[in-house]
């Protein structure tokens, strides 16, 4: 990121959280100023640019304090291209006593666009922490927002769509949604430590380190450890496995596997990920060919990489990996994890 642009991404922050020495909070903002933050712009909730996310939706302007960010390891969805935005509420802070899993304050907005792969927009994703009461049901507003054919809004599809905008891409119903994220401690994904430290684009850790953004003392970087093949593997596996496959997440009932980093590893040995498959014998998961969960230098005897193969209706949920919000293979998803199991040595 350029000097010019991180001070840019600061300064949004800033604004954002009103963590500046004299900025001001929400009760004696101007009614001007205030007029352009999400919380105030809310005529139709059932439209994506009642949400706050635009100041102007036309103009794809966004509104004061909206902050894009990119995880450094992406959710597969099907080839969809997404952004990613952050917007605080006015003196909120970022709870990150548990550096692993971020805490939103309340009224904190997040937003996700996925679009097809020739810039057609598909759906607007928002999740917003609406109370403190520590259930997710009550503590978490979420929905998907499907672009009209003019791009002129989009709207809410609670029950979710299917080959929206005549392409392939199919949004989730709320349930659907709430599989995935309700196990994550703080509900958001891609927004963490872990995803937000080194470099990239949009706003980083740094930069909200350096605005002040967190009640407290700010989280020490972590960077996935091991060589550029092993942290490409674990951080996918983290990303598309780790909500659902971690102590807390849907799958934990199941089998006893857990697929996300906790950061206290400072070598690849010590994850949680490596420890769990790594040379360890299967578990509710019985296939002809395949003992362990990963095999070492054996790609193809492994079937954590087996299962990260199967796109078939008849298997989905028994052996497709993620059992749900995929219908294509991400091929440099398993491409990156077939290297990492092969440059293992063998037992």
């Amino acid at each position: 990121m350029t000097p010019a642009r991180a001070a840019a991404v600061v300064a949004g922050v800033a604004l954002a959280a009103g963590c500046g020495g004299d900025a001001a909070g929400p009760d004696d903002a101007s009614p001007d100023a205030r007029a352009g933050a999400p919380s105030d712009a809310a005529p139709d909730p059932t439209r994506l640019s009642s949400t706050g996310l635009y100041a102007d939706l036309a103009a794809g302007t966004l509104a004061p304090g909206v902050m894009a960010f990119a995880p450094t390891y992406t959710l597969w969805s099907d080839g969809a291209v997404k952004q990613r935005w952050l917007w605080l509420p006015p003196g909120g802070r970022i709870d990150a006593s548990d550096p692993a899993h971020w805490q939103l304050p309340v009224g904190a907005k997040l937003w996700k666009e996925f679009r097809a792969p020739d810039g057609t927009r598909l759906e607007t994703r928002l999740i917003e922490r609406v109370a403190a009461t520590g259930d997710d049901d009550d503590d978490y507003r979420a929905g998907a927002f499907v672009w009209l054919d003019d791009d002129s809004d989009a709207v809410l599809a609670e029950d979710g769509a299917t080959d929206v905008r005549g392409t392939p891409h199919d949004v989730p119903d709320a349930t659907a949604c709430r599989t995935c994220h309700t196990g994550e401690p703080g509900f958001a994904l891609g927004l963490s430590t872990l995803q937000l430290s080194g470099a990239g684009d949009g706003v980083r850790l740094a930069d909200l380190a350096g605005a002040g953004a967190f009640d407290g003392a700010a989280p020490g970087a972590y960077v996935v450890p091991g060589d550029a093949t092993t942290r490409a593997a674990l951080g996918y596996l983290h990303a598309n496995c780790g909500h659902c496959h971690s102590p807390t997440g849907s799958a934990r009932p199941d089998v006893d596997m857990t697929l996300q980093l906790d950061l206290a590893a400072q070598t690849p040995e010590a994850t949680t990920i490596w420890q769990a498959t790594v040379g360890v014998a299967l578990f509710r998961f019985d296939h002809p060919g395949y003992a362990l969960r990963v095999a070492p230098g054996d790609p193809d005897a492994s079937a954590v990489l087996y299962r990260m193969t199967v796109r078939d209706a008849a298997a989905a949920g028994s052996e497709q990996m993620p059992p749900i919000a995929t219908d294509v293979v991400d091929a440099d998803g398993v491409a990156a994890v077939r290297a990492w199991i092969a440059a293992l040595p063998p037992p």
